[in-house]
């Protein structure tokens, strides 16, 4: 038997999807939204479906972006003679924060595994040339 109705478990179940949401956390967060006013559970559905929608890889460095080429690769203070190539959007994002690299990035999307079945092809190995 169901405690809670049913929109309410099918938002619990939804958020139990997100990486380290477990059952009790998922609850307090639907519990929350369901707290929250109209107009912020539209802006939080907004929000998702925008990043779904509007984000796509740069075709220069394949760093996750809303525009082409991303705000990195337009920067045209950047020294373009540095490469730093990283493993994901959140390596770069930690490089970034330092405010100690002022290069351009490669974003791999992920480590050449051969135990696990991800080879060269798997991940975005080519640099697309500079404009």
């Amino acid at each position: 038997m169901a405690i809670h109705a049913k929109p309410i478990d099918q938002l619990v179940e939804a958020l139990t999807k997100l990486p380290g949401i477990g059952r009790k956390t998922a609850a307090r967060l639907a519990f929350h939204i369901l707290r929250s006013s109209l107009s912020e559970a539209q802006a939080l559905a907004k929000a998702i479906l925008d990043v779904k929608e509007k984000i796509r890889l740069c075709s220069m460095c394949f760093n996750l972006t809303d525009e082409n080429p991303c705000r990195i690769c337009q920067d045209e203070h950047r020294n373009s003679e540095v490469l730093c190539v990283v493993e994901g959007p959140n390596d770069l994002i930690a490089i970034e924060n330092t405010g100690a690299f002022n290069g351009r990035y490669h974003v791999l999307h992920g480590t050449i595994s051969p135990l696990e079945g991800v080879g060269p092809e798997d991940i975005k190995g080519e640099r697309q040339p500079s404009t």
